[in-house]
């Protein structure tokens, strides 16, 4: 368990950085609409030609092509669903909901499917994780931003279980390369819109330079701490990973704290409303969650 533990770990204090970067575009109005992220964050999938050359590749089966295929699907639209979300809602509520509908929903189809029966200490840390995780949120949402963050969460979940699946029909160097090449053709395919067509070239004529750089490097670390779920996923419970990405909301606070004084307009109201009991409450039981793996 240490290894893949220790990866998830490593993914979700990169996640909290991501996050935290994608709270700063959305601040300073330099985030695009959410067609262009979905483009791109699918595509910069692409990098994995690089293993080409070694000759670690090999053609997959039609089962792995189908579910890579369906998982691209499920990948795409939750990204989109949840960019469209925060560009209603606050970060701080979006994400730790998508979170913990996504773990739920993990749940779920790994408990159907896979028959994954949790184990004692395994089932309290899931409950712990997930409420820790919606408690961070404060729930300010519109009909309409719920449902996107509900579609999200859902998605992102099946997309979660349907990799679990390619790496139970596939190795994973082979699982890993077909899936991320399904975003890839997943990306191609948002071109046959004119309208995407329209809004990504707009916005790749009309961001500064060093925003494209910076949004580049957001996200190819977000590619990184992804690669690092992947294998974790690969070697441990599928539905317990997913609910411990709300390590990254314990870590996103501290980088909130940290950072106030420089970015007092974007973080201090993440340390300084209302629910901040709440939420530290929150953060206990992630904590809790955490340390319950290990009973």
């Amino acid at each position: 368990m240490t290894i893949w533990l220790s990866l998830v770990i490593i993914a979700q204090l990169m996640n909290a950085a991501v996050v935290l970067a994608d709270k700063y575009f959305l601040h300073s109005k330099s985030v695009a609409e959410p067609v262009v992220y979905a483009f791109y964050v699918s595509l910069l999938s692409g990098f994995v030609v690089v293993l080409v050359p070694f000759g670690l590749i090999s053609w997959p089966s039609l089962t792995v092509v189908l579910l890579s295929l369906a998982m691209a699907v499920s990948y795409i639209l939750s990204i989109y669903f949840l960019y469209t979300a925060l560009k209603e809602s606050n970060a701080s509520d979006v994400v730790p909901v998508t979170g913990s509908v996504s773990a739920i929903a993990t749940f779920i189809l790994a408990h159907f499917f896979l028959k994954d029966v949790l184990p004692f200490g395994f089932s309290i840390a899931f409950v712990l994780l997930v409420i820790g995780t919606l408690l961070i949120s404060r729930f300010r949402f519109t009909g309409r931003s719920l449902l996107y963050v509900l579609l999200a969460g859902a998605l992102f979940g099946t997309s979660a279980f349907l990799v679990k699946l390619i790496f139970l029909n596939a190795s994973f160097i082979n699982g890993f390369f077909w899936s991320r090449m399904a975003n890839v053709i997943g990306a191609l395919f948002l071109l046959l819109w004119p309208a995407n067509i329209k809004a990504i070239t707009h916005n790749v004529s009309s961001s500064p330079s060093k925003t494209k750089w910076l949004v580049t490097g957001n996200k190819a670390l977000a590619g990184v701490s992804f690669a690092l779920t992947l294998l974790a996923i690969k070697l441990g419970n599928v539905a317990v990973i997913n609910a411990l990405g709300g390590l990254q909301f314990v870590f996103l606070l501290l980088f909130a704290y940290v950072c106030a004084k420089e970015f007092p307009a974007i973080f201090k109201g993440e340390l300084y409303h209302h629910k901040f009991g709440q939420k530290l409450f929150g953060v206990a039981c992630i904590v809790l969650g955490f340390f319950a793996l290990f009973i």
